[in-house]
């Protein structure tokens, strides 16, 4: 194998490295956008249901005090849910960073890929026209039998 083929397979596996790390992180957004997801569900249904517990507990009467209990831990709940909201909008935008960046290690593997195989194609071409020069000296060199 050429020095050049052996250079270019070197970078296709840096590059390839690259690449799997961009997947792994890639993965990795996703799952945290997932869960942040599933969780402002959660806290948004939670509030839902606090908020008819609420409405069925003040039908039925209830002191000052159960009404700010209420009006308090509600309260908490929508600041959480507006933090969860936050934390989404973050994971989404870490996960856009990343898959700008996966995106160029693909190309950027794909591009070394083809140099390897440009190299290697080149190396065979080469080395195909020096054995038929090799073949064409030979036959040059040997005698007929017939004389």
């Amino acid at each position: 194998m050429s020095k050049k083929i052996d250079r270019f397979q070197l970078l296709l596996d840096l590059a390839e490295r690259k690449r799997k790390e961009m997947e792994r992180l890639l993965g990795e957004s996703q799952q945290r956008v997932a869960q942040a997801e599933a969780g402002l569900r959660q806290l948004k249904q939670y509030q839902l249901e606090y908020q008819q517990q609420f409405q069925q507990a003040g039908r039925s009467g209830l002191s000052s005090g159960g009404i700010q209990t209420y009006q308090a831990f509600i309260s908490k709940v929508s600041a959480t849910t507006l933090q969860q909201e936050q934390a989404l909008k973050q994971s989404q935008a870490q996960l856009e960073q990343v898959e700008i960046h996966w995106r160029q290690a693909m190309a950027h593997h794909k591009a070394m890929q083809k140099l390897l195989d440009k190299a290697v194609d080149e190396q065979r071409k080469l080395d195909d026209k020096r054995l038929q020069q090799e073949l064409d000296e030979r036959s040059q060199h040997t005698r007929p039998n017939f004389i």
